[in-house]
Parts: C-alpha cells; sequence; structure tokens
C-alpha cells in the first residue's frame, strides 16, 4: 500500500511545491492533477520537474476545471491522459464515470472506444481507474451511480476503479458495503471525509474531521493485503492557501491517521501465528 496526496490540493501552486512537501514529509508520491502548469509548459517540463524532486508521480488525475487546449472529446481526452501517464512513468491515470443511462447510447459506445484507445497508448505498465460518482441530493440516475454496474463494466474491459471515500459519504452509501463490491477492481483509493453541513455535504476533508468511519476502512484494506493506492484528495479550502508550515503539519497529521489504521493489520498479518 502506496500512500501519496493529490497536487490539486496545492492547485495554485507549481508542481514542484507539493513534490518538495511529499518528499520532506516521507509519502510514496503524488497524484498529479493537471492543470495550468502542464498545459502551458508542457509535458517535457512537467517531466523534468517530477525528476528532480526523486518523488514519483504514481498517478495522474484529469484537470479539475475546463482550461484552454484540453480536448473535449472523450477519445482525445483519455489518449492525452494516457500519454502522460506513460511518459511520467505513473501506475495509473484517473477517469470519471460519463453520466450515461444505456451502454447503447452514441455517448457510451464512444465512452468504450475511449477506454481501449487510451490501454493502447498507456501500454501494459500503465492502468486506467474508473472513479466512482458522487450523486447525493439528486439520486441515482444515471447508470454508473450504482457502484456495481461501474466495477461489472470496468473489471469487463480491462480496467480498475479508483473508489472515492467521499463521494460514496456524500450519497448516503456505507463505506465498507461499497468496498465489497468494488474490491476486485480497486487500484486507487481517493481518501477524504465527508461532514454535513443544513443537511448538505462538506466534502473532501481531512481525515477524521468527519463523519466517515475511514480507520476502519483502511483497517480493512490491510487485512485483506490491498497493495495499490491511497491517495489523499483534500479540497484547498482545508489547508488554507499561504503557510508551508500549515500545510506540512495538516498533510503530516493526515498521513499519520492513515499509517495508524493499517499499522496494526499489517502487524498482526506479520506475525507467524497470524
Amino acid at each position: 500500500m502506496r500512500i501519496s496526496f493529490s497536487t490539486g490540493s496545492f492547485y495554485h501552486r507549481g508542481l514542484g511545491y507539493s513534490l518538495g512537501l511529499a518528499r520532506d514529509l516521507g509519502f510514496d508520491g503524488v497524484e498529479l492533477a493537471l492543470g495550468p502548469e502542464y498545459l502551458y509548459l508542457g509535458a517535457e517540463r512537467v517531466e523534468r520537474v517530477a525528476r528532480s524532486f526523486h518523488i514519483p508521480v504514481l498517478s495522474v488525475h484529469p484537470p479539475f476545471f475546463p482550461l484552454p487546449g484540453w480536448p473535449r472529446r472523450a477519445t482525445q481526452r483519455v489518449e492525452r491522459m494516457a500519454e502522460v501517464s506513460r511518459r511520467l512513468g505513473a501506475e495509473l491515470f484517473v477517469v470519471h464515470a460519463p453520466s450515461i443511462i444505456s451502454l447503447e447510447s452514441v455517448r457510451a459506445k464512444r465512452y468504450t472506444l475511449a477506454l481501449r484507445l487510451g490501454r493502447e497508448v498507456a501500454g501494459a505498465r500503465v492502468g486506467i481507474a474508473l472513479e466512482n460518482t458522487q450523486y447525493g441530493t439528486r439520486g441515482k440516475y444515471f447508470r454508473f451511480d450504482d457502484t456495481r454496474a461501474l466495477a461489472d463494466y470496468a473489471l469487463e474491459r480491462g480496467c480498475g476503479l479508483t473508489f472515492d471515500t467521499c463521494h460514496a459519504g456524500a450519497n448516503g452509501e456505507d463505506l465498507l458495503a461499497c468496498y465489497a463490491i468494488v474490491r476486485p477492481a480497486l487500484r486507487n483509493v481517493h481518501l477524504s471525509d465527508v461532514a454535513w453541513r443544513d443537511g448538505e455535504p462538506v466534502t473532501h476533508r481531512l481525515p477524521g474531521t468527519g463523519t466517515l468511519p475511514l480507520r476502519t476502512f483502511l483497517g480493512t484494506l490491510a487485512r485483506d493485503g490491498y497493495d495499490g493506492l491511497v491517495t489523499l484528495e483534500i479540497h484547498p479550502r482545508q489547508l488554507g492557501l499561504a503557510s508551508r508550515r500549515r500545510h506540512a503539519a495538516l498533510l503530516g497529521k493526515a498521513l499519520a491517521f492513515v499509517r495508524e489504521a493499517i499499522a496494526q493489520p499489517v502487524a498482526e498479518a506479520a506475525r507467524p501465528d497470524a
């Protein structure tokens, strides 16, 4: 199990800022959330920065906001993600599930084609991990709002899953029940907490500051021998915008939370009589 955090937590800063924090705090790597730095400076510049810090980019995430120059077609977006991930030596890249009702729709067929092309570009060493949706108060409507439907679709197409804990929590779903469904395809965990305010979810909070049973969840991962990624995906508002000391303190605390939650199950599994 390798622990990283999303550079999206510091979307307003350069990649070197996140890599420096990851190195200094002892993270295993980062998840690169593609943003203006990549689009304006290019993959070569991002690659040089990543290698200069000797901290791996373990996974790649698409831009959080529409950016100039980012492809609009699903096939082009997924191919671009695959190319960047392969170049950076990432293990996988995240693809969001589409808002479709039927697998026979034109949009669904284009999405399936995009995944196939993405696998061809990425090669055997880079995986694709589809992310579960957050439907929240609108309720289940689209096909992939159903966790089992998403997991089955991913496995049938040679993809894995990125399971976002706060998406499941915001949907009012049981975290451990969802994990039992996604476990066969699980490659990446987007770890964050959820709190509720006036009946609305406040998502992407630091672990332990919300209502989700994250310690139990992480302990279950460890007992099951999960060997994929655990990626802290924290909203910038939870970390603040200015102080590196504050960022280091909060991320260090979150890293300790994860390590403590998995330590006992790992130790139990290592005992000769276990």
